[in-house]
């Protein structure tokens, strides 16, 4: 049976400083994270991947390099993965941007098509590039995409036939996976969501 195991990134140094990082490809992965991208490795040796793409911006990059290190295989960058654009919350720390992307991001989870971030996309638009990449994933191979959090949580849900089962599924830890099984041309089955036991 072929499968989709999406991962987010490890743990980033703008993951440690609380900041806004939907649009800057900034924000090394931390010691922590390395770590965590290194034990995400040894947990899919036996996996049977035989692809992986990735997000472009660096602490999804990182992950995926360490990942294909221990695999054996090459990485392909695929833009669809990035994380969704905040637009003019982009690097801010404060609990008034913070206060401000939750908000949009709420309705982002309520699959509110229209709900745009300031100067940013809007959930449609992520939407469809992020479903693009899962759907042009040859079903044939089992392919890892190393992504990011708040996309994905955002958005996979929605493409689910058990998406009933994942309505309170809205964490996703660095390096947690969500492991999927194709169904349709257009949907997936999700057999685990925020796999975590190669921590």
């Amino acid at each position: 049976m072929s499968l989709i195991y999406l991962m987010r990134h490890g743990q980033s140094t703008v993951n440690v400083e609380h900041r806004l990082t939907c649009r800057k490809l900034e924000g090394d992965l931390t010691a922590l994270g390395r770590e965590q991208a290194q034990k995400a490795g040894e947990w899919l040796a036996d996996a049977g991947i035989n692809r992986i793409l990735h997000s472009p911006f660096h602490r999804a990059e990182q992950t995926a390099q360490i990942v294909a290190d221990r695999l054996s295989l090459p990485m392909t960058l695929a833009d669809g993965l990035r994380e969704m654009d905040c637009g003019g919350l982009e690097w801010r720390t404060d609990e008034d941007g913070w206060d401000e992307w939750l908000t949009i991001y709420e309705r982002w989870q309520q699959a509110d098509w229209k709900a745009t971030f300031p100067g940013g996309e809007s959930y449609r638009q992520a939407y469809d590039r992020f479903t693009q990449v899962l759907r042009s994933v040859d079903t044939a191979e089992t392919t890892l995409l190393v992504t990011h959090g708040g996309i994905t949580i955002t958005v996979v849900p929605y493409l689910c036939v058990n998406a009933s089962a994942l309505q309170r599924e809205r964490v996703l830890d660095n390096t947690g996976f969500v492991i999927l099984e194709p169904y349709d041309d257009h949907r997936f089955i999700c057999r685990a969501w925020n796999q975590t036991e190669h921590l």
